[in-house]
């Protein structure tokens, strides 16, 4: 259910921006008119502009929610998206002609031609071009929102998967302890029948066998570096070499021994 919440909101959210982005671009188109547009006066040129710019918005949006709704398995997403403005460019050259012959500016300049069929589809054609340019460069902004509502969804989805993933690492062993740990678990260390547990906000101590913990704690979150030790991957700051001997310093500086039988398993982690 919270998926489709965040989905209506996720629309919602983008139909807002469109709507802003296009009645600022019309307003900024009026602020900028030219004589030609003087005729209407300063609110007739902003309501013209805001009325064109809207049935362009309105052309755009409604051929790409059917483009996306019908060709989504077979387009990938930059594909539906040059589909939708090419074909939306089609009925809104025929709207926004009708528009400007009822206003008295006949783009197609049929005041200077022959009206006859042929010379009509020739000037369909030519304000299709004359208008593609303009119509590419709005429906890109328009589109804006929509692009980076995705990219960050995806960021979002991103993070929330990787906070599951440690969630479910920390929820075996470590999760059932009680009272809860504080902080995050740094590393363990077996001490007869019980294990000393170093975290972020000081030590515990747990009874329970240590090769039970270490089996109970996903390889995603640590691994076991000695017989009687367990380190957290991210709290590994530094390897420490001493002759034969390998120890790791952890985040807190404490220096963790590593055993031979572990090394090659060490040297892997470390090498990833």
């Amino acid at each position: 259910m919270s998926g489709t919440y965040l989905k209506q909101d996720f629309i919602k959210l983008e139909e807002f921006w469109i709507v802003v982005l296009a009645l600022l671009t019309a307003w900024t188109l009026a602020a900028h008119q030219d004589a030609y547009y003087a005729i209407f006066g300063v609110l007739g040129s902003y309501l013209y502009w805001t009325f064109r710019i809207l049935i362009e918005t309105a052309f755009l949006t409604a051929v790409l929610f059917a483009v996306e709704k019908y060709c989504h398995r077979i387009l990938p997403t930059w594909a539906r998206y040059v589909s939708a403005i090419l074909l939306s460019l089609i009925p809104f050259t025929l709207a926004i002609t009708a528009l400007d012959l009822v206003m008295g500016l006949p783009e197609l300049g049929l005041d200077s031609i022959d009206l006859h069929s042929g010379s009509r589809g020739w000037a369909f054609g030519l304000e299709l071009f004359y208008l593609l340019d303009n119509h590419i460069i709005l429906s890109v902004i328009l589109l804006l929102p929509r692009l980076l509502l995705q990219i960050g969804s995806q960021v979002a989805n991103v993070t929330e998967s990787d906070l599951k993933k440690e969630t479910t690492a920390q929820a075996s062993f470590f999760d059932s302890i009680n009272p809860p740990l504080d902080g995050r678990v740094y590393c363990m260390e077996a001490q007869e029948h019980y294990i000393s547990i170093t975290t972020s906000d000081g030590n515990r101590m747990v009874l329970h066998r240590f090769s039970d913990a270490v089996k109970q704690t996903p390889s995603t979150l640590g691994m076991q570096v000695h017989r009687s030790h367990w380190v957290a991957h991210a709290a590994v700051k530094d390897v420490v070499i001493e002759g034969q001997s390998m120890k790791l310093k952890l985040i807190d500086d404490k220096e963790v021994p590593v055993s031979r039988s572990f090394r090659t398993t060490v040297d892997k982690q470390l090498n990833n």
